[in-house]
C-alpha cells in the first residue's frame, strides 16, 4: 500500500524514469526466453543439417578410402613378378615388395601373397586374420590371362574402423557395427546425431555423426549470458534508482503529512473562530428583519446579508467536515433506520424548492419500509446534497428518485433530473475538491458539495457515482449503500 503511495506522489519524469528501465527489462528478459525456446530450436535443426552434410563428405571419404585400397590391390595384383608365385625361390622378393607397398599405405595395413596351398608370402607376421577386414584380388599368369596362380589379400585393421575421426574435435564418428567396441556412446539427450547407411565394401552397415548440443549452442549460450548479465544489471539500477526515489519520496511524503496536518488544525481552527461571530452575524441579521422599526428597502438588504452569512457558514461547516474526515476523527454512529422514512423525511425538506421552479417530483419506491444499519446524520447529507443538486441544476422538466435493492443486501438510491447535464469530458473530475463544472452557471459555489458527499458515503460504505450524456441532457446521480 505504502508502494502504491509512493508511485502516485512520483513525478511524471521519475514516472518515466522507472518506466523505461522496466521496458528495458521486458524487452531483456522477452530476448532470452525467445532464445531458449525458439533460437535454440533453429539453431539445432541447422547444426543437424550441417551434419548431415559433414556425414555425406565422411562416408564418400570412408568409401573412397576402401575403394581406393581395392584398386591399389588390384594394381598390384597385375604385376609380372606376381606370377612368380609358382616359383619357390622368388618368395622372398615378393615378401620385400608387399612389405614396401605396406609400408606406403601405412594404417597397419597388411599385405599377402597365397596359392593354392596356402600364404606364400606376407608384409608382416604375428596377426590374427579375424582382425582385420579382407580385400582379395585373383593373380594370373603373365603368359596366360586365363591361369590364375593366387590371389593377392588387402588386410585392413577392424581397429582403424573403431577410430573413425572427424575434421572438427567436438563431433564423433562411428560405424554402427563396431560401436560395442566403443566404451562410450553419445545419446541424444546432450547431442545432434544423425547416421546415413553406406554403400560398397559396408553395404549394410550405416555410418553415425554426433556433435555435442554445448558446442552447437556455444553462441547463444554465450548471447544469453551477455543478456543476462545486462537484465541483472538492470535490475540492479532499478533497484537502486526506487531505492533514491522511495527515499526522496518518503522524506516529501513525511514533510507533506506535517504540512497537511497542520492546514488540518489551521482549517479547524479557523472554522471554529469564523463560526462563533457567524452565528452571531445571522441572529442579528434575523432579529433585525422582523423588527418593526425596518422598512422594506432595509429588509432586503438585510436578506442579502443573511444569504451571504448563510453561505459562508455552509462553506466554513464544508471546511470544518472536510477536514475531519482527512484527520480521520469523523465519528459514525450507527442505528437501525428507516431508508423510506428518512427519504421521505428529505423530499419534504426540498419540496418548497421544487414547487418553486415549477418542476415534476416523480417517485419510485417499490417497498414501504427498508431497514438498514448506518450513521443517519451522514446518511441524510449524502441524501440531501444529490436532491439539492438535482434542483440547483434542472431549471424545467422534472426530477425521479428511485429506491431498489440491486443484489443481496445492496441497495441503489437514483436521483435522475432534466437539467443542465455534465459534459463528458468533466464528468471524471466532479469528485475533486474545489472543482466546478457549471462554475459559468451557478455562482456561490465551492465545489466541496461531491467531493465531501463521496468522502462521507465511503466512510458508511456506500459509493456515489454520476453520469450524463452531456450537456443539457440531465444527470443520474446513483448512491449505493448497504446495512453496515
Amino acid at each position: 500500500m505504502k508502494t502504491i503511495l509512493i508511485w502516485k506522489r512520483l513525478s511524471d519524469t521519475y514516472k518515466i524514469l522507472i518506466s523505461m528501465l522496466l521496458f528495458i527489462m521486458l524487452i531483456q528478459l522477452g530476448t532470452l526466453v525467445y532464445i531458449w525456446k525458439v533460437e535454440s530450436k533453429l539453431l539445432l535443426e541447422k547444426e543437424r543439417k550441417n551434419l548431415n552434410y559433414q556425414l555425406e563428405i565422411n562416408a564418400k571419404l570412408l568409401v573412397n578410402a576402401m575403394q581406393s585400397l581395392e584398386k591399389e590391390l588390384s594394381f598390384l595384383a597385375t604385376l609380372e613378378v606376381m606370377d612368380d608365385l609358382l616359383v619357390k625361390d622368388i618368395d622372398k622378393r615378393i615378401a620385400i615388395l608387399l612389405k614396401k607397398k605396406a609400408k606406403d599405405l601405412s594404417r597397419n595395413i597388411l599385405l599377402l601373397a597365397t596359392d593354392a596351398n596356402g600364404v606364400v608370402a606376407s608384409s608382416s607376421k604375428g596377426y590374427h586374420r579375424d582382425d582385420f577386414l579382407e580385400f582379395k584380388v585373383p593373380v594370373y599368369a603373365s603368359f596366360n590371362k586365363n591361369k590364375r596362380v593366387g590371389s593377392l589379400l588387402l588386410l585392413y585393421p577392424f581397429k582403424n574402423l573403431t577410430q573413425l575421426k572427424s575434421s572438427n574435435p567436438h563431433q564423433f564418428l562411428w560405424l554402427r557395427s563396431f560401436v560395442q567396441k566403443h566404451s562410450f556412446v553419445p545419446t541424444k539427450e546432450k547431442n545432434i546425431i544423425v547416421s546415413r547407411e553406406l554403400e560398397g565394401v559396408f553395404k549394410g552397415d550405416e555410418l553415425f555423426l554426433s556433435y555435442k548440443k554445448e558446442y552447437a549452442l556455444k553462441s547463444i549460450a554465450e548471447i544469453e549470458h551477455i543478456l543476462l548479465f545486462a537484465f541483472l544489471l538492470s535490475l540492479l539500477l532499478l533497484f537502486f534508482v526506487v531505492w533514491i526515489l522511495s527515499k526522496k519520496q518518503i522524506e516529501i511524503l513525511e514533510h507533506t503529512q506535517e504540512i497537511l496536518a497542520l492546514k488540518r488544525t489551521f482549517l479547524s481552527t479557523m472554522s471554529h473562530e469564523l463560526r462563533t461571530p457567524l452565528g452571531s452575524i445571522l441572529n442579528l441579521t434575523q432579529h433585525l428583519m422582523i423588527s418593526p422599526h425596518i422598512g422594506d428597502d432595509e429588509v432586503e438588504m438585510l436578506g442579502r446579508i443573511e444569504n451571504s452569512s448563510e453561505h459562508l457558514l455552509g462553506m466554513i461547516n464544508n471546511l470544518l467536515q472536510l477536514s475531519k474526515l482527512e484527520s480521520n476523527s469523523m465519528r459514525i454512529n450507527l442505528e437501525l433506520i428507516d431508508v423510506v422514512l428518512v427519504l421521505e423525511e428529505m423530499i419534504e425538506m426540498v419540496e418548497p424548492l421544487i414547487d418553486e421552479k415549477n418542476l415534476v417530483l416523480q417517485r419510485v419506491i417499490t417497498t414501504d419500509s427498508l431497514m438498514v444499519v448506518t450513521d443517519i446524520n451522514l446518511f441524510k447529507q449524502v441524501v440531501i446534497n444529490l436532491l439539492s443538486n438535482a434542483i440547483k441544476f434542472t431549471h424545467k422538466g422534472k426530477i425521479k428518485i428511485s429506491l431498489t435493492e440491486e443484489l443481496s443486501e445492496i441497495f441503489t438510491l437514483k436521483v435522475l433530473d432534466t437539467g443542465i447535464g455534465i459534459e463528458k469530458e468533466k464528468q471524471r473530475s466532479l469528485f475533486c475538491e474545489f472543482y466546478q463544472a457549471h462554475s459559468k452557471e451557478i455562482k456561490h459555489s465551492t465545489g466541496l458539495g461531491l467531493a465531501l458527499s463521496q468522502k462521507v458515503a465511503k466512510l458508511i460504505d456506500g459509493e456515489i457515482k454520476i453520469m450524463s450524456e452531456g450537456a443539457g441532457r440531465g444527470t443520474e446521480a446513483t448512491f449505493i449503500f448497504k446495512s453496515l
